[in-house]
């Protein structure tokens, strides 16, 4: 994590726009955005960003959908693919995106943290200083969130939402503290929770699901992740007194959200909220308001600087190396 990831995007800017100034000088009839494990809930997010801003289709597709069943997602003349991955290497990756290029009238533009991603890819968008030791993916992780919002953005031509992110490094290093503070918060007061939820809609929803995958890889912890609403058809009768649920709250959301962590907490959920008026907000055990500058779709790079910190104060309590979980490791590379 850390703010400089911010800073150095915004230092190559005007590369970034470059690459999708020439990319976009053509039309797409659909573009799919895809990845495995963290990438894929950001191609969730990402595809989402883009359908908010732009005309075109798109959706969101693991890799390995696309490499078993390509022409169940391509469809059309002109098929832009955009792959995001923090590591080149990834088995899968390569091999869904040999597969896809054997269709005629698909390109591709990786969002990506390794300049390798040129090898297979007719294009890429890049996340520099954003190397990381650990297992697991955080600052890569917010970095080309950061990203997708540049590309939605910028191709729309929404200038002046970017011109907003300017403050971005700024606004990320204090959300970090914050962030820091209430995990280990949350967690110092509730060492008996064993249920860890996050509800998002929206841009948020792909967060969740990383703020899940954060808790369950760094934490081995019992982690879960749903649309918001959806939370009440069926999953809700998992809460009781040891249920930790986060949620993360948009300008749109709010109403609901105050009604869902009410009926939550009277179950004895313990509730956490994240948005602009999460300080406002009933329901809420814990809450941490968002900067109110930025719209969901600004802010969705740094809603899931939270789940990170509970992941992290999560191994910590079960004396776990947070960086280095079992059985994982950086990139899965298949012989």
């Amino acid at each position: 994590m850390g703010a400089r990831t911010f800073e150095a995007i915004l230092e190559t800017l005007p590369q970034i726009e470059t690459t999708l100034d020439q990319v976009f000088s053509e039309p797409y009839d659909s573009l799919i955005f895809t990845g495995c494990g963290t990438s894929f809930y950001l191609a969730q997010t990402a595809s989402y960003l883009w359908r908010a801003l732009n005309h075109t289709p798109a959706i969101a597709v693991p890799c390995s959908e696309l490499l078993f069943f390509p022409e169940n997602y391509i469809k059309g003349n002109q098929t832009l693919v955009l792959p995001i991955t923090r590591k080149s290497c990834t088995t899968e990756v390569r091999q869904a995106m040999d597969r896809v290029h054997e269709i005629p009238g698909v390109s591709s533009l990786a969002i990506t943290c390794d300049a390798d991603s040129s090898h297979y890819n007719e294009n890429y968008i890049l996340a520099p200083e954003t190397a990381e030791d650990s297992v697991i993916m955080t600052r890569s992780f917010t970095s080309m969130i950061f990203l997708a919002e540049i590309l939605s953005m910028h191709v729309s031509g929404h200038e002046e939402m970017i011109n907003a992110m300017r403050d971005y490094p700024v606004e990320a290093e204090k959300l970090l503290k914050e962030c820091d503070g209430l995990a280990e918060k949350i967690l110092r007061e509730h060492p008996e929770a064993d249920l860890f939820v996050t509800l998002g809609q929206g841009a948020y929803y792909g967060v969740s699901n990383e703020c899940m995958n954060k808790m369950k890889e760094m934490g081995i912890a019992n982690s879960e992740a749903y649309y918001s609403m959806e939370y009440r058809h069926g999953p809700m009768s998992l809460v009781d007194e040891n249920t930790f649920l986060l949620l993360l709250s948009n300008e749109k959301t709010r109403k609901t959200d105050e009604d869902l962590m009410e009926q939550m907490r009277s179950f004895g959920g313990v509730t956490c909220g994240l948005g602009p008026d999460a300080d406002q907000m009933r329901g809420l055990d814990y809450a941490l308001k968002t900067p109110e500058a930025y719209s969901e779709l600004q802010a969705a790079a740094l809603m899931g600087l939270i789940g990170q910190f509970l992941g992290y104060y999560i191994s910590l309590r079960k004396d776990i190396d947070a960086d280095f979980p079992r059985h994982l490791s950086q990139a899965i590379v298949l012989k």
